[in-house]
């Protein structure tokens, strides 16, 4: 058994990666070294009007990568090492396992990425850089290397306090003169605009970038994305180019999504994360030795970086990727296609992992295009949290309501079905709202007596509204249904009547 197969379905073995090969490279003594660029969601959401998102969002997504990528690149120029210490660069961290280890030169690193930094993005986020030694039995030894996986860790984690190095700054950030309304860029809304322009130096960078990844170019100059520091010629990857829509070759914009959406015009955010990732990789043989631990967190990336931007470009066409990768993804489009996207995703994961240690949890937010996209990632990321505090985690928020997935599809399948199979339409919208009251009164049962009506207001509401408008058939068994998942599973209940009411409006 492969070490791909200890881990993941053979049926997505096209995902698995070769393993990084470190023996030509280890030595009794070493230096290894994490990266982590810190604070990417603020990087990629603050001062972001929602009418230039589509133009940008993707572009700087891909920039974190990109960037780490030029950094590994740069430290192994600056310790005259090669690029094939270079142990891994995915996901907003890379790893480097250096023979040697110059301390001045490490320092001289360090300000160079703070600088930047503070120059060009004011401190929002930066990269937190740290190493620490090891040697070759470090990577013989289980234990060792879990001790080391550990080491390491906590050292990032620990830089991150020390952010940017502020100590060693000037006390005043630095400010361009002449910002009016006028000068103002249109994107960013922070920086002055550049010569004959609307967008300022960086943002323009950004839609170079955004432009490219929306062809098929393989290959990018770091100082035509802006990075200064160094000149180097980076590679396009399939996962960093990612998925979005596109019509004639020009990314589609939100207004555009939402209107491909079906009944209400609207655009959907989707947050997943991995549950329970740091405690498996702490107890599991995944830290047991180096080639375990590439092997999963490879898997792990090419499921999200890979998988689910192919099936989104055959399947959900109607999206946009703003970050997959590592454990973790974020994505807009219409909302129709992100709720089938999310099952989609959570079912194939499921699939994709063996163990069942492992889950996902989602928070979905549905808006008006208008809305800004930065408000609409906090808000995902705040319904991912409530998913995660559930119980068992395995959840998904969405319509307001959390709920275990499998209770959630279960109660769907049988709510969509029902209402689809008796075409309960725009002619029933007064019913369907009805319910909606009625499953607010089954989740609060307990706080008033009162709520204990609910089941003779639904028969009163059903018989109402539903008996005989549908030419004779029997409807018996559609309000068996709400009855039964009204009383059992009223979020659920809720969550898919309102997937229901949403598909169903006239626009």
């Amino acid at each position: 058994m492969s070490k791909f197969s200890s881990y993941f379905n053979d049926d997505f073995a096209n995902l698995e990666q070769d393993s990084k090969s470190i023996d030509e490279i280890l030595q009794d003594r070493m230096f290894l070294i994490g990266g982590d660029f810190y604070g990417i969601q603020k990087f990629i959401f603050d001062n972001l009007g929602s009418k230039n998102a589509a133009k940008v969002l993707r572009a700087k997504s891909a920039f974190c990568e990109l960037f780490m990528a030029v950094l590994a690149k740069f430290i192994c120029q600056k310790f005259g090492i090669d690029e094939k210490c270079i142990l891994s660069c995915t996901a907003g961290k890379f790893e480097i396992l250096s023979p040697n280890f110059d301390e001045a030169a490490f320092e001289e690193i360090k300000g160079v990425i703070n600088a930047y930094f503070i120059k060009n993005f004011f401190g929002v986020s930066g990269v937190s850089l740290s190493c620490v030694e090891c040697g070759r039995a470090d990577f013989a030894e289980p234990s060792r290397y879990k001790e080391l996986r550990d080491k390491i860790g906590k050292a990032v984690e620990l830089e991150k306090f020390k952010k940017l190095n502020l100590k060693e700054q000037n006390p005043v950030l630095s400010y361009d003169k002449g910002i009016t309304n006028q000068t103002l860029c249109r994107i960013c809304n922070i920086r002055k605009i550049a010569h004959d322009n609307d967008k300022c130096e960086i943002c323009s960078a950004f839609v170079r970038l955004g432009e490219r990844l929306a062809t098929d170019s393989k290959k990018i100059n770091s100082k035509d994305i802006g990075i200064d520091f160094m000149d180097v010629s980076l590679e396009i990857t399939e996962n960093i180019r990612s998925y979005v829509a596109k019509n004639a070759g020009a990314i589609v914009d939100f207004e555009d999504l939402a209107k491909k959406s079906c009944g209400e015009t609207a655009i959907a955010v989707i947050k997943a994360d991995v549950d329970n990732m740091g405690n498996f990789i702490k107890h599991s043989d995944v830290t047991q030795s180096f080639i375990n631990f590439d092997t999963f967190s490879k898997g792990i990336n090419n499921f999200f970086s890979l998988y689910v931007p192919r099936k989104m470009k055959e399947k959900f066409e109607n999206s946009y990727t703003v970050f997959a990768g590592g454990d973790d993804l974020l994505i807009v489009g219409s909302y129709d296609q992100m709720i089938e996207l999310a099952v989609f995703v959570r079912q194939e994961f499921m699939k994709f992992i063996k163990t069942k240690d492992l889950s996902i949890s989602f928070g979905i937010v549905l808006a008006k295009p208008s809305t800004p996209i930065s408000f609409l990632a906090q808000t995902s990321e705040k319904w991912l949290e409530v998913s995660k505090e559930t119980t068992g985690k395995d959840a998904i928020s969405i319509f307001g309501e959390t709920a275990k997935w499998d209770s959630y599809l279960s109660v769907r399948s049988k709510i969509l079905d029902e209402f689809t199979k008796f075409n309960i339409d725009k002619d029933n919208t007064a019913f369907l709202y009805r319910l909606l009251e009625l499953c607010e009164m089954s989740k609060n049962v307990c706080e008033d007596v009162k709520n204990t009506m609910w089941k003779s207001k639904l028969s009163y509401s059903f018989t109402r509204n539903m008996q005989n408008k549908q030419d004779g058939a029997d409807m018996n068994g559609l309000l068996l249904v709400l009855n039964d998942t009204i009383e059992n599973n009223p979020k659920e209940s809720k969550m898919a009547i309102c997937e229901y009411i949403y598909k169903r409006r006239e626009r």
